[in-house]
């Protein structure tokens, strides 16, 4: 049997707790490939938080990249502190792990790091967390497929020391440029042969090229993984208050154009300059950025609600962007339209080199009071800085 089609485990937690949410990590092996770019000091830091204050952390999914590392040994040998700290959790029953689409042997996780695992989350009668690839239309009915498929793209971009990644803005270099614009030339020459077979009855060649290239001109225009047209309507139809996903890597808390008093929550990633993560305080959720303290809306997701992305296809994409000699409206004017959501950093040290995180939410309720032996271990392991009474919040700076 396929480690995809084993039995799927839903788990259910109290919502009258704190309860921190990450996703997307995807800790590879410390190389200049490894997307994570050694933020483990301030991931730590967000888990000391989690464990002064007796909250649960829940990740949502893709927390190790075995796609782009190849062995779990090169990850623990990575980031061994910071996995050693997410099992200390578990082990406390304070953490929990939802299977994402980079999850494929969730042994490693319940086995290895004793987390608690499970496919669907439902947190009291009013939130579901779920990884969101099933509303993927390409990654969630093909998941063993597209595990191949990743495992070349890594392979791609380590060996061409490059990102091949949307949104194009973001990730401007040649070979991403050369990618869109060889399959802009590969939809050109199925339309020519589509003209020589429809009149021979052979209708509709190469479909799946024409539905491709549409999913990469909506993830590149605000869309990614074109997931959230899916997830909404699976919130509107099913009895949940707030659904909480990963998986585009693109964060917000947005509210349901046709029900507003329902949610949809992204978790958006830790990847490149990302270190998104969700809190809900027992009544209500936030989400922010962990480095720089900003909060996230709606405001990414508008071009999505507005519905000017349905009348987009690749081609009207394409007219509107390409300026010829492998250049891009997106990347020669823009720079890309999601600034302030994912940096394409040149340097894969940068964040390993920043001093330690200073960043803390406020908390409006006291924590509970932890045993001596459990405070004297979290006294011992927390910078100071990080006991200190947090600074205000600042907005994300220009990159």
């Amino acid at each position: 049997m396929s480690r995809w089609n084993r039995p799927k485990v839903t788990e259910t937690v109290r919502d009258d707790q704190r309860i921190w949410f990450i996703s997307d990590l995807h800790l590879g092996d410390g190389t200049p490939s490894d997307a994570f770019f050694g933020k483990d000091r301030h991931l730590l830091a967000l888990i000391r938080r989690v464990q002064r204050e007796g909250g649960l952390l829940v990740i949502n999914g893709d927390a190790l990249d075995l796609q782009q590392a190849w062995s779990i040994t090169r990850i623990l040998r990575a980031h061994q502190e910071l996995l050693a700290a997410m099992s200390s959790l578990a082990r406390k029953g304070r953490l929990i792990y939802v299977v994402g689409n980079h999850d494929q042997d969730v042994s490693l996780y319940r086995d290895l790091l004793h987390f608690r695992v499970c496919d669907t989350l439902h947190v009291g009668d009013r939130m579901l967390v779920t990884h969101g690839h099933e509303h993927d239309p390409f990654i969630g009915s093909n998941l063993e497929s597209s595990d191949v498929a990743t495992r070349v793209h890594h392979l791609v971009e380590r060996y061409l020391d490059t990102w091949l990644r949307f949104p194009l803005g973001e990730f401007y270099s040649v070979p991403n440029r050369l990618t869109i614009w060889l399959g802009h030339k590969l939809g050109l020459g199925t339309l020519a042969l589509r003209a020589i077979l429809d009149p021979l009855g052979i209708e509709n060649f190469g479909e799946h090229v024409f539905v491709h290239l549409d999913y990469w001109a909506r993830s590149n225009s605000g869309d990614p993984m074109c997931m959230l047209q899916p997830a909404l309507r699976r919130l509107q139809d099913g009895p949940w208050r707030i659904m909480i996903c990963g998986h585009s890597h693109l964060p917000g808390l947005v509210h349901h154009p046709f029900a507003t008093d329902r949610r949809y929550v992204n978790l958006g990633s830790w990847t490149f300059a990302s270190s998104h993560y969700a809190r809900w305080d027992g009544e209500d959720l936030v989400v922010k950025d962990w480095i720089t303290g900003r909060t996230y809306g709606d405001e990414l997701y508008r071009p999505a609600l507005t519905g000017a992305l349905d009348e987009k296809d690749f081609w009207k994409w394409w007219s509107e962007n390409y300026m010829g000699w492998l250049r891009f409206r997106e990347g020669e004017e823009r720079r890309g339209t999601f600034r302030g959501w994912e940096s394409y950093v040149q340097d894969h040290q940068s964040f390993a080199q920043l001093p330690d995180p200073r960043h803390r939410e406020p908390t409006p309720l006291p924590a509970p009071r932890p045993a001596a032996s459990e405070a004297l271990v979290i006294a011992q392991d927390t910078p100071e800085d990080l006991r200190a009474e947090p600074p205000q919040d600042v907005s994300a700076p220009a990159r």
